[in-house]
């Protein structure tokens, strides 16, 4: 079916019926034919245009939450310009209360690099971005604080890979990934809800995200949930400030898409992350309710004092992790000792 004839069929789809005809359609498909290539989208504009109206202006009342965030997700096959920017801010603001929060996390659990940070900060003009945010910002002024956001560092928080010397290189932390199993499912306000796992990474983003997508196929495999993945730039890999400053960036947008949030960092001593996470705390507004750093690399002395004394917690493995956690009231009991049963029957560090 041509970029035409699509828009005919759903410009004659009866109200109340437009939701099951686009669950029939490869949307993403049309999507792409309609943003056409060098020489066909230019001849595509009014179609571009015609598309983006129907479904996130005219009609969008007839749809789901989750059909919704579907069509913003495919509109990242539009080059950015302000009719996309404009009908990805009405689809956003169509809709308050808990099916926008249902929109919203669906948006973040998109399995790939166009997440709600994504659609966010890089699919929205500057206005159209402002009244977003603005309408994130109202929507959590009326909503209590229930969901637990768990942001996570990768290298030497879930593989070995830098600093860390009892484990070989590359391998996936005993513990951890039931850690963030039981932590996602046990305290967000809806465990059945995806998104409430991100990973904060100073690794670039690259040319289309290709770093990014390494990182996120990496984590695949893993059995983990729902996930969204942050990363840096290539300026951020060369000093311990460049990437705490880049986590730091990460960490304010998630507090500007998901400030009804209490939220959790899980981080290593291996390079800025202790000092990251007492800064999260101290700009959290009272709604960081732990920070635990893997040991890899000693903490001592006043510096180990301070940390300590700005909420942070050390921890030199995932059980020891898991009572911390237990101890703070994130987990509970039959977590726990899942998490234990997974450090003793993984493969043990060598000193």
């Amino acid at each position: 079916m041509n970029p035409s004839e699509a828009l005919a069929k759903l410009r004659a789809t009866p109200e109340g019926a437009l939701e099951s005809v686009l669950a029939q359609i490869d949307l993403q498909r049309t999507v792409d034919a309609i943003a056409g290539n060098l020489l066909t989208g230019l001849l595509r504009r009014r179609e571009r245009r015609e598309f983006v109206q129907l479904l996130c202006v005219d009609r969008s009342a007839e749809l789901s939450p989750a059909m919704r965030a579907r069509i913003v997700h495919a509109l990242r096959g539009l080059p950015l310009d302000p009719t996309v920017s404009h009908g990805v801010r009405s689809m956003l603001l169509s809709l308050t209360g808990e099916p926008f929060r249902d929109m919203k996390y669906l948006l973040n659990a998109s399995g790939d690099r166009h997440d709600l940070e994504h659609v966010v900060y890089e699919r929205l003009l500057p206005a159209d971005r402002e009244a977003v945010l603005a309408h994130i910002a109202a929507e959590a002024a009326d909503s209590p604080v229930h969901d637990l956001r768990i942001l996570c560092d990768i290298d030497d928080t879930v593989r070995a890979m830098l600093h860390e010397t009892r484990y070989p290189r590359g391998i996936v932390y005993p513990g951890v990934v039931e850690l963030l199993i039981e932590l996602d499912e046990g305290h967000s306000g809806e465990p059945s809800r995806p998104g409430d796992l991100t990973f904060v990474t100073a690794r670039p983003e690259g040319p289309r995200g290709l770093i990014e997508q390494y990182t996120r196929g990496g984590l695949a495999d893993l059995g983990l949930p729902p996930h969204a993945v942050l990363g840096g730039s290539f300026l951020n890999l060369f000093t311990k400030q460049s990437i705490k400053q880049r986590k730091l960036q990460n960490f304010d947008r998630e507090r500007e898409l998901f400030p009804e949030c209490r939220f959790m960092f899980l981080g290593d001593s291996g390079q800025a992350d202790p000092q990251v996470g007492a800064e999260m705390l101290r700009r959290g507004a009272g709604l960081g309710v732990a920070v635990l750093i893997h040991e890899v690399v000693p903490v001592e002395g006043a510096a180990r004092v301070e940390l300590e004394a700005a909420g942070i917690r050390f921890h030199s493995s995932y059980d020891e992790a898991a009572r911390i956690a237990h101890e703070l009231g994130l987990l509970d009991d039959e977590g726990r000792d899942r998490v234990v049963a997974a450090v003793a029957d993984g493969v043990q560090p060598t000193a």
